[in-house]
């Protein structure tokens, strides 16, 4: 039986609409070079406008934190940087402010304006189609170019823009569709596995704090051993612990799981006694000294026992439900709750409570410098379907922006 020609043709062809995918279509469009986009979703950017808590954490101006390939990374960041990626937004009309530890938002601290400014310049093209509600289904090299097939319909193109994400937050369009027609075409790549996502504990020890949200440093041992630290707010939940200090922490813990190892969690909440400044970023593993937190601990416990009557020894110090947890314990056993309490993890949640989804292509594959492959003549791939994911605080989209320029640059030689 013969095939219809492709009804739909096209120079480039981006498929998806999230952040890379609207960075290279912004980039072409900036040189009106003609092209078509196609989201599986409803609406572009739906992931966009959930990050930062609706606020939209663009970028992070600190040293970069990534996994996976991160030698890749670092080779993208060095072609597209933050001064970069800064610039390309300026020439977008919108206007940023840095926070602590080099976070980097939109003055309006809306993620809205953000796709805004990227929808607007791309509006501008002429040459530019946005087809929404199309999912692809299959992705087929052909002599001049490539065939897609979709929901909507088969497009041809010269070349082809992967920006498809990872299957991270599925009500949000996450998912790892296309990855087995990439790898027919000779793409591998590692499998994807929840990462930034909430700790599943023994939760014994914990009962009754669930709901409570401190300032802590957190400790993640494995077979005894601390592997890594984090500092931030920790939220107790009635499966474990969550909040961003605990879930970066996740993928560590998940990969050691999966080896078989004894993962423990370690929680020491001295920034909520004031003894520690509060911090939200990761720690050297040997930031600090366990037996002297306990000591710093224990004395404080015991200057407001001499200063206070029994009964607010605990009061102003300490939310009621840690009270609850404490009060009755000797002081060097309450001191050690509070400065190096131990969780057993018994495993991470799923990709619908991930930030992030760490695995993807490989790497090795594409080029730093143009997100081309070096396998397929024309592909391009950018964002979350490599395998490269960041620490939280801006790093994934930071590259998922740089990636996405990249791409958008080298696919119409610019």
């Amino acid at each position: 039986m013969t095939q219809r020609p492709p009804r739909n043709k096209t120079p480039i062809l981006i498929i998806g609409g999230g952040a890379s995918g609207l960075a290279a279509a912004c980039v072409l469009s900036q040189n009106n070079q003609p092209f078509v986009l196609l989201e599986k979703g409803k609406k572009l950017g739906r992931k966009l406008l959930a990050t930062g808590n609706g606020r939209c954490n663009l970028m992070n101006l600190g040293p970069a934190v990534y996994f996976g390939d991160s030698g890749f990374a670092r080779a993208v960041l060095e072609a597209c940087g933050n001064e970069n990626v800064t610039r390309f937004f300026e020439g977008l009309g919108l206007t940023m402010f840095e926070e602590e530890e080099g976070r980097v938002y939109p003055n309006t601290r809306q993620a809205t304006s953000v796709l805004d400014c990227l929808l607007s310049r791309i509006h501008h093209n002429i040459g530019a189609r946005l087809i929404t509600d199309c999912a692809v289904r299959g992705l087929v090299k052909t002599a001049h170019g490539f065939v897609v097939d979709s929901t909507q319909g088969q497009f041809e193109a010269e070349k082809v823009i992967v920006a498809v994400g990872g299957p991270a937050a599925p009500k949000l369009g996450g998912d790892e569709g296309l990855m087995p027609a990439l790898n027919a075409l000779g793409h591998p790549a590692v499998p994807f596995f929840p990462a930034l996502t909430p700790l599943e504990t023994d939760t014994a020890p914990i009962k009754g704090l669930s709901g409570l949200r401190v300032p802590a440093y957190l400790s993640l041992l494995v077979e005894n051993d601390v592997i890594s630290r984090s500092a931030g707010e920790v939220f107790y939940a009635d499966y474990g612990l969550s909040g961003l200090c605990a879930m970066q922490l996740a993928r560590e813990a998940r990969e050691q799981l999966d080896k078989g190892k004894r993962v423990e969690i370690e929680i020491d909440v001295r920034p909520l006694l004031g003894l520690q400044e509060v911090l939200m970023h990761r720690l050297p593993p040997g930031a600090y000294d366990p037996e002297e937190a306990h000591r710093e601990v224990l004395t404080l416990l015991k200057t407001r026992q001499e200063n206070l009557p029994k009964e607010l020894l605990y009061t102003g110090l300490l939310p009621g439900k840690m009270i609850e947890k404490v009060e009755r314990l000797p002081l060097p056993k309450a001191a050690q709750w509070l400065s190096g309490l131990r969780l057993l993890v018994t495993g991470t949640k799923g990709f619908d409570q991930a930030q992030v989804a760490a695995g993807g292509l490989d790497c090795v594959f594409f080029h730093p410098k143009s997100m081309a492959s070096t396998k397929v003549p024309g592909l391009y791939a950018c964002g979350e379907a490599l395998n490269v994911d960041g620490d939280t605080g801006g790093f994934n989209l930071l590259f998922a922006w740089a990636s996405g320029i990249l791409a958008g640059r080298a696919s119409a030689h610019m």
